[in-house]
């Protein structure tokens, strides 16, 4: 009898060990899925902001600001009396949580992209970036690498829909 409660015992010691391996792949698992779903998110904000970047550009009044002074402007553009809007809303940043954005400055004045503030590194590489070259002050890693926005010095072949790691 005394032999069987040593075997059930080291038995029990056996099945923690096993349940606590699992629990932790699972949370492991389950972190670098909602890594990669906010990652996905990231990717569609960006092509609405390289669209959003684009079109203010492009769509500038003769003798206009051609980038926004600042993000706002993509809500509402104050160049004309119109009401023309480039984004519906300023976007969160998935990684983050937060609407602070990282701002590349466009040669001319303005901002002529965002990238995400968040700390970390990406798990995955996403397709196209906005082409460069970018202001020699932006020197970043991880999430920051992640580029959105437009660059009228970049080829038109080359102009992104998606971001990708520079």
């Amino acid at each position: 009898m005394r032999r069987a409660r040593g075997f059930t015992y080291l038995a029990l010691l056996i099945f923690i060990a096993v349940m606590s391996f699992a629990s932790v792949l699972t949370l492991e698992v389950a972190e670098t899925s909602a890594q990669r779903s906010a990652e996905a998110e990231l990717g569609g904000i960006g092509r609405e902001f390289n669209r959003a970047f684009a079109a203010y550009y492009r769509l500038a009044p003769e003798g206009a600001v051609r980038f926004p002074s600042r993000l706002e402007d993509l809500l509402l553009d104050p160049r004309v009396p119109a009401k023309r809007r480039f984004l519906r809303r300023l976007y969160a940043d998935p990684l983050s949580g937060r609407r602070e954005w990282g701002t590349i400055p466009a040669p001319g004045g303005g901002i002529m992209g965002v990238y995400s503030l968040a700390k970390g590194t990406p798990r995955r590489h996403l397709g196209h970036l906005m082409p460069g070259p970018y202001p020699s002050a932006f020197q970043a890693r991880g999430y920051a690498k992640w580029v959105f926005g437009y660059n009228p010095m970049a080829p038109a072949t080359t102009q992104a829909s998606a971001p990708v790691q520079r």
